[in-house]
């Protein structure tokens, strides 16, 4: 699928339940401002018409909106180029990555081993102090 199709289906979608959501709030507000302005087989009629094309107009609108939008953004900014694979490590950067590798390991033998002098040289003096 098309990456532009994807994001008009996506973004097309959720503004579309937003706005379908908005319109029935709308028409209810419209229903209940209707029922205290107007003959009740009137507001009735024309409440229960505001119930399903209120939303419906709406979602269709926001979805149309949506999409011209995204094909405009299309058309402006193009189409991501496709990014070449990276280029396998040559041998000299395998070389100095299993140098460094190795002198990582060299200096944490050494702190190692520098800890271990340092505390067998700490016990003797704490054993002459008691």
């Amino acid at each position: 699928m098309h990456p532009v199709l994807k994001r008009i289906l996506l973004h097309g979608g959720l503004t579309e339940g937003v706005l379908a959501l908005v319109g029935v709030m709308f028409a209810e507000l419209a229903g209940i401002w209707l029922t205290g302005n107007a003959t009740p087989t009137t507001s009735e009629q024309v409440g229960a018409s505001l119930r399903y094309r209120v939303p419906l107009m709406m979602a269709f609108w926001g979805f149309v909106f949506v999409l011209v939008c995204e094909l405009v953004v299309w058309k402006v900014r193009g189409s991501k180029p496709v990014k070449p694979a990276a280029p396998p490590p040559d041998d000299t950067e395998k070389l100095l990555n299993e140098l460094l590798a190795q002198a990582e390991a060299k200096m944490a033998l050494d702190a190692e081993s520098q800890k271990a002098e340092d505390k067998a040289a700490e016990k003797p003096e704490g054993e002459r102090g008691a």
